[in-house]
């Protein structure tokens, strides 16, 4: 396939739990209402396909995804615990051993892939087209509020390298992009050996540590930010155990933040004309509704 232009990719695997497209479309949305480089690839298999077709109007399917590309590779097992507030669990399949592949995958000279769970509100992210980078990734991350993340969000353990985050990955066709994605999927498919290098479990197959030690290696095994990092802006994330308790506009969310220290604490948090990793995905399904009503309302589909 022959690369033009730039645009966003989504991968979208839906499983029996999280119906993936539909988030992948109201991200499409975002996409579209708030940055220039907004033409859309989705990423998916044939089942989710027949899924989408089925769920969405044609007008929407068109509106959202300029291209739809079919990967019907398998998955290796990825079980998943998911949290919906402090008191909720349930386990889904995490379907992400091939976004390694997203170099082959786009139609795009120069593509930014962003996860199924992060809006953007603002356009922040069209800067990067025009720069001669040719992987770029946030280094830090920020929960609502302000919070620090997870320590293991921050060090792969507490004498280890720089956590990397795969939510957000802009990239172009450079032979030094394609030697990035090279390790990555060398990583990928050691993932034992290198889990006992990093000493990380090996339990959860996890992208954001596939690009950590990719970006490590290929700066030499140094730990200085070597890796464009988004202007050292952190990517901000909405954690599993928050709730969205109201949407005021399509750049203004009101969330209820747990306490990591006190689950019943809750507080409520405002963020406005932020992109954001809406990390409770059955949140995020409680506001399409809502969330597609205001895009109406705004003239979008």
């Amino acid at each position: 396939m022959d690369k033009n232009g730039n645009g966003v990719c989504i991968f979208a695997y839906n499983n029996e739990q999280l119906d993936y497209v539909k988030f992948a479309s109201v991200v499409s949305k975002f996409v579209k209402r708030n940055m220039k480089n907004n033409a859309v690839a989705l990423i998916t298999n044939e089942g989710t396909e027949n899924w989408m077709k089925q769920s969405l109007s044609k007008e929407i399917i068109d509106y959202c995804f300029d291209y739809i590309i079919i990967t019907n590779e398998e998955h290796i097992s990825n079980p998943r615990v998911h949290h919906d507030s402090p008191w909720t669990e349930f386990t889904a399949q995490f379907q992400n051993s091939n976004k390694h592949k997203i170099i082959e995958y786009t139609p795009f000279e120069r593509t930014l892939l962003i996860d199924t769970d992060f809006i953007v509100q603002n356009n922040f992210y069209d800067y990067v087209f025009e720069t001669d980078t040719p992987v770029a990734m946030h280094r830090t991350a920020e929960y609502l509020g302000g919070e620090l993340p997870y320590q293991d969000e921050m060090m792969l353990n507490s004498a280890g390298i720089n956590h990397w985050w795969s939510t957000v990955v802009y990239f172009d066709q450079s032979d030094n992009s394609k030697m990035f994605f090279d390790i990555w999927s060398h990583v990928k498919d050691n993932w034992e050996y290198y889990s006992l290098l990093y000493q990380f479990p090996k339990s959860l197959f996890r992208t954001d540590f596939c690009v950590s030690i990719a970006s490590h290696m290929f700066n030499g095994f140094q730990n200085e930010i070597y890796m464009d990092d988004f202007k050292s802006v952190p990517l901000l994330n909405m954690d599993q155990k928050d709730d969205i308790a109201k949407i005021n506009s399509l750049d203004d969310f009101v969330f209820l933040k747990h306490n990591r220290l006190e689950a019943w604490k809750n507080i409520l948090c405002r963020h406005t004309n932020t992109n954001m990793h809406l990390m409770n995905k059955r949140a995020f399904d409680r506001q399409i509704e809502n969330i597609n009503t205001m895009f109406k309302e705004n003239s979008s589909v």
